[in-house]
């Protein structure tokens, strides 16, 4: 299969609405093809996914385990960068004042130089809430993935994980430019690893803080930003 192909097809099988990566970067980026994981990370996947289908409606603590292990064991966020609670930079927050609601995210991941913004901000829901769908209990009927594009615009940083669990969104939110979701599924990750494999190679800690900045997940979307920018101007022309 050539890099083409193989790009080709695990866009095919990503969820989309509204700009993402477009194919010119990755063949740029990764012109061999996605990243390889090994095995046994894949084997203690499925088995921490197993016990989150059994268990993970019920016990929020399960749900809760199941979130960290996607992130600090598949993306390997170390716990010197993936922050929550206290431990979150200050400003990390959009207050809708008048719908009475501050959102903010449960995690952030941080950027290694403290005078820098983050890198990634992370927000989870309970598994029977949909990403798409308004959350339940709250006056300000929007769903999990608009909350984040306001929390993400409010807080100055261009990208953002939502999940519920099983739906894993990422939102692309620059100031000033039309937001980017697209959805992996974790039931589709064990049927087709070519989904795992290019959600491992584009929210890794190594694209984050492992490569040169114009390798960066940001910065592959807002290349693609202006790909997809000139296709559309030609077409225009």
């Amino acid at each position: 299969m050539t890099p083409a192909r193989h790009h080709a097809e695990w866009l095919s099988l990503v969820e989309t609405s509204g700009p993402f990566l477009s194919l010119p970067v990755l063949l740029k980026v990764f012109p061999q093809g996605l990243d390889q994981r090994g095995p046994d990370k894949a084997s203690r996947l499925r088995e921490a996914y197993e016990d989150w289908l059994e268990l993970g409606a019920k016990r929020p603590a399960v749900h809760h385990a199941w979130i960290l292990h996607v992130l600090t064991e598949l993306l390997e966020y170390p716990p010197e960068f993936l922050v929550e609670g206290q431990a979150i930079p200050p400003g990390m927050e959009a207050a809708m004042r008048n719908l009475g609601e501050t959102l903010r995210p449960k995690f952030v991941l941080k950027h290694r130089d403290a005078d820098k913004k983050p890198l990634l901000l992370i927000e989870y829901y309970s598994p029977d809430q949909d990403l798409e769908k308004p959350v339940s209990g709250k006056t300000w009927k929007a769903s999990p993935g608009t909350r984040m594009m306001e929390l993400l615009h409010a807080a100055d940083v261009p990208l953002g994980l939502v999940t519920n669990g099983e739906q894993w969104m990422i939102v692309s939110a620059p100031r000033g430019e039309t937001t980017g979701f697209a959805s992996w599924y974790a039931d589709l990750w064990m049927q087709e690893p070519l989904t795992l494999r290019a959600f491992h190679s584009l929210l890794h800690l190594r694209r984050f803080l492992g490569v040169a900045e114009p390798e960066t997940l940001a910065a592959l979307y807002s290349e693609s930003s202006k790909d997809q920018q000139e296709v559309t101007d030609q077409l225009g022309y």
